[in-house]
């Protein structure tokens, strides 16, 4: 055996010395995970006693001929899957691989390939195992025909491989097929019944993932050595009593999850199914059968159960009576069914071998019972959103000494913490979070050394958090959030590190200073601080976490500048949340070189200047905000160059200038940024699985995924503040730029921003119309233009927002009708439009008959006058002619009055002599206009 895979080799060469010939004899060839072109095939052909040769995931191009390796006659097993090839062919007629058994094939012809793919496999007579998945450009037809020398052929996989329904007509030539998956190939319309149902040798078929629809064809019946079955993930309808899968009585594995069957809660129809150990029915619809008494115990006795999510029927009200007559169960799922009553805790009484029970997100009440004998085997128990009350047993250690998993969240447990759990050895994962467990957390509980996964969020403890929790050697993730501890937590000595990987006592009343212990954690990942009452600066220690993805300060009274955390030292920090603080300063060098950060909430502080035109730097951001800071001066163009951005929040501030333009070419179609944190259990049950496709699919089926921590952001859109957390984000996307001094016009590219749904541009000093472009926004659910000097009418092609469900253009200068009634627009009350004194129509009082004629822009002088409130030619004659009346009104009054004419003579004297003692009385133009105006009116 030769085995250089995962090396960065490129090429071998031929050599014909003595120290060569002791390969001669190689039976095993591994060259895997190389770089290797066509030309090693060559080099290869001299192995004549190969029995096994690995060549997958190299750099092998175009057209692979088989004969260039024809002398490897004894070659048992190929896999030459992850190349990118078009041509898998033979060129010679005469070459034959009589004794090859195993072909892997799996994706030679990939997505990204245009050219058709050609697959020739009349030199492998004697195939017995084909694996073709993952082939986007596979041949169909010169498949089924070349496939038609495979009579040996037994094991066929085309998971992930495009095909036509007229596949499964074709392939009855295929009679010694004993197993086919068929997993995601894009199958649509229903099953054919001729071809696929000839295949009477046929123990196992996967064809979940497609788009097959109908009831099941009779014709499967004729199937009848089927031992595995997976047509999970379609759209088949049908009563299940009443399809033909009640004769497949050799069935060992039944999957028929996420479709649209009906299935009786009594399952008579499977009472003579001896063999079948493992069915699963999750999404479908349950219904009951009246006129069906159970009286004896049924063959019928499954080791895997699961019927999550089948609840459809109001008069359902509890477990299917089945249950009661139950006694091998493994693995038990009864989940999302909205079932009620006490907790059939008779299961664990009945089934002495039972290891996994989830009954989580029902309506069962009462209280926790246990069984009266203990159970070895369980270890896992999920009841977690009911409506339980009461404590925990104090016997729970002695009833499941072995219990690893134990979720029991969103109840009404009670009381304080016993000293039961510190006795619970095995228990690694612990959820009693939204319960209403009280008192202080003893300082013993996390002593063991086996818990891995605690979550106590959302109760009512109180007291100080015991060190000893922060310095665990077993503990992964923490989650003490959402109580009422108190107290400082700066001061924890460590003698040695902690291994925690996420962190989160948000939502206490923490005080006093950030914790720099937290260097000590060095594995951490996340840290969730937020919503406690914190103060003083970040320490710098925070940026010297390698592992850190998520980092959340919010809600504090944190001051002074922000952390200089740059890439070499928090290479993965991805998420950081700084918001309604009292940080200041500037945003220069801060997280620099973050290539990873995704979000950055840096809203409601005191930060100020101007935002850094290296903030282009953040080539992976997604969220941005800046909201409620003292930022001033312009939007730099190079935020333009976040690619990735999604939600870009920098309303409250002092920013001003235009609307960079390039901000129209910003948001993109959704895609999945969100990072998710996932602590996964997985264990393998006392089942023993027959084959290699129904031991993976057991895999998945008892791989749980049940503590995340989410992305949640504060966002406003429709004029409320709206919270927005985990995979909703992916698909949200925003700009506010409202509340700062903006200028100038809309640019006409925001109108391509297509896949928006929050638009906020109000409260700026924007001017010219509304752009026309906006009308491909079809996707946009909430636009806000209000407060700014917009003028010209509202573009009538706004009607064709289908999603509008908010919109204000209030207090600017537009005119003219308002395209109410409209789609959308007749939603749409009077605030929408008010302080607009131009408008008209409804849902306005003012009618537009009323102005029917819109306001003229003068364009000469001629037009100036005409339009003008004055007729600037009356006005100067009038008043010339009150200057000339008014000078001959004194002179007359002078003349015929001596004492008057003395009095002036005087004055006259006085202004002459001594001008810096005379007060000296400015009549003004524009008093004399006024002055003339009011002789006219009168």
């Amino acid at each position: 055996m030769l085995d250089i895979s995962f090396n960065d080799i490129e090429s071998l060469e031929s050599s014909q010395d003595e120290q060569n010939l002791r390969f001669v004899h190689l039976e095993v060839l591994d060259l895997s995970y190389n770089f290797f072109n066509n030309s090693v095939l060559s080099f290869i052909n001299e192995f004549s006693n190969l029995k096994s040769l690995n060549i997958e995931d190299n750099n092998l191009r175009g057209l692979v001929d088989i004969t260039k390796f024809d002398a490897l006659r004894c070659l048992e097993e190929l896999q030459m899957s992850y190349n990118e090839l078009n041509q898998f062919v033979s060129t010679n007629a005469n070459t034959s691989f009589s004794k090859l058994k195993t072909l892997h094939l799996n994706g030679i012809f990939p997505k990204e390939s245009n050219v058709p793919a050609q697959l020739s496999l009349e030199a492998f007579p004697s195939l017995k195992k084909l694996y073709l998945t993952y082939n986007y450009h596979l041949n169909q037809t010169m498949f089924i025909e070349t496939s038609q020398v495979l009579s040996n052929l037994k094991e066929l996989f085309l998971d992930q491989s495009p095909l036509s329904i007229n596949f499964l007509q074709n392939i009855g030539a295929l009679t010694s097929l004993r197993s086919i998956s068929l997993r995601n190939c894009g199958f649509t319309g229903t099953l054919p019944t001729q071809g696929w149902c000839d295949l009477k040798n046929l123990e196992e078929m996967d064809l979940s993932g497609n788009e097959l629809v109908g009831i099941l064809p009779s014709c499967l019946a004729n199937l009848t050595s089927l031992r595995f079955l997976d047509i999970s993930q379609n759209l088949f309808t049908g009563n299940v009593a009443s399809s033909p899968l009640i004769n497949l009585i050799l069935l060992r594995y039944l999957s028929i999850s996420t479709n649209k069957f009906q299935v009786p809660d009594s399952f008579k129809s499977f009472a003579n199914h001896s063999n079948l150990k493992v069915f699963l029915s999750d999404f479908n619809q349950l219904v009951p059968e009246h006129d069906h008494v159970q009286t004896r115990v049924p063959k019928f006795q499954p080791r895997v159960l699961s019927l999550s999510n089948c609840r459809a029927n109001e008069e359902l009200t509890k477990p299917p009576s089945l249950l009661h007559y139950l006694y091998d169960l493994r693995y038990v799922d009864l989940s999302f069914d909205q079932f009620m009553g006490a907790l059939p805790y008779w299961l664990f009484e009945n089934n002495t071998r039972l290891q996994v029970v989830v009954m989580k997100n029902n309506s069962f009440t009462g209280s926790f019972h246990l069984p009266s004998r203990p159970n070895l085997d369980v270890w896992k128990i999920d009841i977690s959103n009911n409506q339980i009350q009461g404590e925990i047993p104090l016997n729970i250690s002695m009833i499941f000494p072995y219990l690893t998993v134990l979720f029991l969240s969103g109840n009404g447990f009670g009381g304080r913490f016993s000293k039961w759990l510190v006795s619970m050895n095995s228990l690694e994962s612990l959820d009693l979070s939204s319960n209403q467990f009280s008192g202080t957390l003893p300082k013993e509980f996390v002593m063991g050394r086996s818990l891995l996964h605690l979550r106590l969020s959302n109760n009512n403890l109180i007291g100080k958090i015991p060190p000893s929790v922060f310095k665990s050697q077993s503990l992964d993730a923490l989650y003490l959030d959402r109580n009422n501890f108190e107290g400082e937590i700066s001061n924890v000595h460590f003698s040695r590190p902690s291994y925690l990987n996420i962190l989160d006592i948000s939502n206490n009343n923490l005080s006093g200073k950030l914790p720099r212990w937290t260097k000590n954690l060095l594995d951490l990942i996340e840290l969730d601080l937020s919503n406690n009452h914190f103060d003083g600066s970040i320490p710098e220690e925070f940026c010297y976490n390698a592992h850190l993805q998520l980092l959340d300060l919010s809600h504090n009274n944190l001051s002074g500048s922000l952390p200089h955390c740059s890439s070499p030292s928090s290479p993965y920090l991805s998420h950081i949340y700084l918001s309604k603080n009292r940080l200041n300063g500037l945003l220069t060098h801060s997280f620099l070189n973050i290539s990873s950060l995704e979000i950055l909430d840096l809203g409601e502080n005191s930060l100020s200047r101007s935002i850094p035109k290296w903030i282009s730097n953040f080539s992976s951001l997604s969220i941005l905000l800046l909201k409620g800071n003292l930022f001033f001066g312009e939007i730099p163009n190079e935020i333009c160059e976040l690619d990735q951005l999604r939600i870009m929040d920098l309303s409250h501030n002092q920013l001003s200038g235009h609307i960079p333009s390039c901000l129209g070419h910003l948001i993109g179609a959704p895609n999945s940024f969100i990072s998710w944190s996932v602590i996964s259990e997985s264990s393998t049950l006392d089942f023993h699985t027959s084959t290699e496709m129904e031991a993976r699919l057991m895999e998945e089926v008892y791989t749980q995924l049940d503590n995340y921590t989410q992305d949640r952001i504060e966002l406003v859109t429709k004029w409320w503040s709206y919270t927005y957390e985990g995979n909703i984000l992916s698909y949200m996307s925003e700009i506010d730029l409202s509340c700062n001094q903006l200028t100038g016009l809309i640019p006409l590219e925001m109108g391509n921003l297509s896949d928006i749904h929050s638009l906020n541009l109000s409260h700026n000093n924007l001017t010219g119309p509304i752009p026309a472009t906006f009308s491909n926004l079809k996707q946009l659910e909430s636009l806000d233009l209000s407060f700014n000097d917009l003028n010209g009418e509202i573009p009538s092609q706004l009607i064709e927002l289908n999603s509008l469900v908010a919109f204000s253009v209030a207090h600017s200068n537009l005119l003219g009708p308002i395209p109410y009634g409209k789609a959308q627009f007749g939603t749409f009350d009077s605030n929408s439009y008010e302080g607009n004194s131009l408008l008209c129509g409804p849902p306005l009082e003012k009618s537009c008959k009323e102005t029917n004629a819109q306001p003229k822009v003068p364009n000469s002088l001629n037009e100036k006058r005409e339009g003008s409130l004055i007729d600037m030619d009356v006005f100067c004659i009038s008043f010339l002619a009150t200057y000339v009346v008014a000078l001959l009104s004194i002179g007359a009054i002078l003349y015929i009055n001596p004492y008057w004419r003395w009095a002036s003579f005087y004055l006259f004297e006085r202004m002459c002599l001594h001008p810096c003692q005379v007060l000296i009385m400015q009549f003004n133009f524009h008093e004399l206009v006024l002055l003339n105006l009011l002789f006219i009116d009168s």
